[in-house]
């Protein structure tokens, strides 16, 4: 049953999806003139959007509007007149909760005297209150849920708030007026050209000239500082107890356009805000980035944070991509903000351990029953989605760049960048270019990594030495690929008497064997060391670190009944993250008779917990533990004020680890242990004071693709 009216009125209950639609092809919306009035007080906004349409907009037709429930309709006019429109009934007041995507449609149509230039103006008021919650989880998987909120603690509208009239799948300007309580601060995309305060209200005017998917608005009690940069506006939004940190957001900001300027092409937007949200939060958007305010506290400018956002304005804000196509853009962001920043600035030693991390997160958090080819990643939702639709497709962009050189490489990002801005551009369209750039055909490439599921398990079953008739020696190796058999180009380094020699091997199937030869007696044999290539590893040929505890199948807690209550008071909030996943970790405690089978974690002093040291005593030689200290590496801590966390490879069972955390004091503990599982990467890690004073990894239990050498 349907209505009709030139206003409506009643209440709404629940924020969903809102988009506008209509019937005929090729209409869209070309630009928004958006009036908004923000009461955070009462969870309000009263708005009126006057919206352009370009395409073949036709008198007579009808425009089907689907609108977030809970705002209500006002008025519509087209040409200075007012428009009919219907909309489908509400629910009623003991059925207001309706399934999530559920939608309310409007339809709109336009009078026969109507033209292609008459624009049309909406005028609506509701409220928005959908408060933050949690998601499970770690933070930095996914920021806290909401669909869009309106209040004392911040303002956030967002495309899923849906809280202005769209198309989907439209790119339009806009030109946005916002009124605010007097002490209140707006942002959202594009330039402010005006900003005034009263006594009572706040009002600020921001020009959005490139095109956007969907605009976001945040506003708060904001303090605002500004520098510029070859022209564009460097700013940072911040609480007014937050304000001393601005400067270090400046600083970096700045740091990261000139590096990527170079790399990319010009900046896309005329500003870069980054903005302090009332919610955790780590979000990029078109010319600004929302970071939650813990986060903003601690000044985090590294590149996997702040760098990261700043790449996101030309990928994923200036380019697109539709998520109903596959989500390429967080793995190519990473790649160049998380990975490729850290080998131009620090090293190859630091290149190679953050490729290491990337394949060592896959092969742990991804099992064969959860894997699924990178073109179905659309968004991160769990540790699986990250490590496929960041980590694993950073590693194929990594293994495409080796495949064309640095310079069809780089050409190609620019290429996408210069080609699609203000456009969606999707997995076949990369090919293309990436193709077009180097001159070489790589369908092989996008069908075996990015369509393909799962990912090369190799061995080096066969290595041989023979002398040959002159002054060299070859070298047999047989290469096997269990499962699929994937194209690779895989390096491989020689050990020799004196010095090394290094080449590449192309294998293309199950089972090949290769000679290579080599101008001095060989002593060892490896497959790609540096981990050039993305492929399975084994668990027990991975370092010993906190990670492999978390995802191994069966794995246990041993904290000790007579553990003194200040410690267990310390110890608790990892005790509760444990206990809230509500899945099949085992709890032991010190009567246990056996821990044989399965990874643990034991916590809680050496005196009071015997079975830390009979962990230690895993880690062989590297840790020694004393009555009042503990020497790692040879370096000894000591003091009420120190803890470790400190992670064994099980000898007898090597896929399986042994880990401890304690401090030797119960106050040394105080605060690290809700930060606990944010360590997951070291075998070790020292805390003085609370801070990280050491950290390193051990050896695994098992060589990876190495063989020792011996004459035949």
């Amino acid at each position: 049953m349907k209505r009709a009216g030139l206003t409506i009125a009643g209440t709404w209950s629940i924020s969903l999806l809102m988009s506008l639609t209509v019937e005929a092809a090729d209409v869209t919306i070309r630009h928004h003139e958006l009036h908004v009035e923000l009461r955070p007080g009462s969870h309000e906004i009263a708005a009126r959007d006057t919206i352009r349409l370009t395409g073949r907009p036709d008198a007579g037709q009808v425009l089907h509007v689907q609108l977030n429930p809970d705002l209500e309709i006002e008025e519509i006019v087209l040409a200075n007149g007012p428009v009919l429109f219907w909309e489908e009934d509400l629910p009623s007041a003991e059925n207001k909760r309706v399934a999530p995507g559920g939608r309310r449609t409007i339809e709109i149509r336009l009078p026969e005297t109507s033209s292609p230039s008459d624009t049309l103006s909406i005028s609506y008021r509701g409220r928005i209150q959908d408060a933050p919650t949690a998601s499970p989880g770690l933070r930095f998987v996914r920021p806290d849920r909401t669909l869009g909120y309106i209040g004392e603690e911040g303002v956030y509208l967002t495309s899923e708030t849906a809280w202005y009239p769209d198309i989907p799948g439209s790119f339009a300007t806009f030109r946005v007026t916002v009124a605010v309580p007097a002490g209140w601060r707006t942002v959202t995309h594009g330039q402010e050209v005006s900003f005034t305060e009263g006594e009572t209200t706040a009002s600020s005017e921001w020009n959005v000239r490139a095109k956007t998917e969907a605009l976001t608005l945040a506003a708060n009690r904001f303090v605002k500082r500004a520098s510029e940069w070859n022209g564009i506006e460097i700013s940072a939004y911040l609480f007014p107890e937050d304000a001393h940190v601005a400067e270090q957001y400046l600083e970096a900001t700045a740091r990261y356009l000139e590096w990527y300027t170079k790399l990319l092409g010009p900046y896309p937007f005329p500003k870069f805000a980054v903005v302090e949200n009332f919610f955790p939060s780590g979000i990029g958007l078109p010319s600004f980035t929302l970071l939650g305010s813990r986060v903003m506290k601690r000044g985090y400018t590294q590149p996997y944070s702040l760098g990261h956002e700043v790449v996101h304005s030309w990928i994923g804000n200036s380019v697109h991509n539709h998520f109903g196509t596959g989500n390429w853009v967080e793995g190519l962001t990473t790649y160049l903000a998380n990975y490729y920043y850290d080998e131009r600035t620090k090293g190859e030693d630091k290149a190679r351990a953050h490729r290491k991390r990337i394949l060592m997160e896959y092969n742990l958090y991804v099992q064969p029953a959860d894997d699924y080819p990178v073109v179905n990643f659309h968004h991160k939702e769990n540790r699986v989605d990250n490590a496929i639709g960041y980590q694993k497709t950073a590693m194929i962009f990594h293994m495409l760049r080796r495949e064309l050189g640095d310079r069809d490489f780089f050409r190609a990002i620019r290429a996408i960048i210069a080609g699609y801005s203000g456009e969606y551009a999707d997995w076949p369209q990369l090919q293309r270019t990436f193709e077009d750039a180097s001159g070489k055909e790589l369908s092989w490439f996008f069908d075996q990594w990015v369509h393909g599921k799962g990912t090369p398990h190799l061995r080096l079953t066969q290595a041989r030495v023979e002398r040959d008739s002159r002054t060299g020696y070859w070298v047999s190796l047989t290469v096997k690929q269990k499962g699929t058999a994937y194209r690779l180009s895989i390096p491989v380094v020689v050990q020799l008497e004196q010095g090394e020699y290094r080449t590449w091997v192309d294998i293309r199937g199950n089972a090949q064997t290769m000679a290579l030869w080599v101008p001095a007696k060989p002593m060892r044999v490896q497959l790609d060391p540096a981990h050039e290539t993305f492929r399975r590893l084994d668990r027990q040929v991975m370092a010993p670190i906190l990670n492999a505890w978390v995802t191994d199948q069966r794995r246990a807690v041993l904290l000790a009944s007579t553990t003194p209550e200040p410690e267990r008071e310390g110890l608790k909030p990892a005790i509760d993250r444990i206990r809230s996943q509500n899945d099949d970790t085992a709890w032991l405690d010190e009567r246990t008779a056996s821990i044989e089978g399965q990874s643990v974690l034991s916590m809680g002093h050496p005196q009071t917990n015997p079975w830390v040291g009979r962990i230690l005593e895993w880690c062989g030689p590297r840790v020694k533990l004393g009555e009042r200290s503990i020497t790692i590496q040879g370096t000894t801590y000591s003091g009420d004020h120190v803890a470790v966390l400190v992670n064994c490879a099980n000898p007898d069972h090597p896929g399986h680890v042994g880990t401890v955390f304690f401090g030797f004091s119960p106050e040394a503990v105080q605060g690290l242990s809700r930060l606990l599982f944010f360590y997951g990467w070291d075998s070790y890690l020292v805390f003085e004071n609370r801070k990280v004073a050491a950290r390193g990894s051990f050896d695994p239990p098992m060589n990876d693709l190495t063989v020792t050498l011996h004459d035949h």
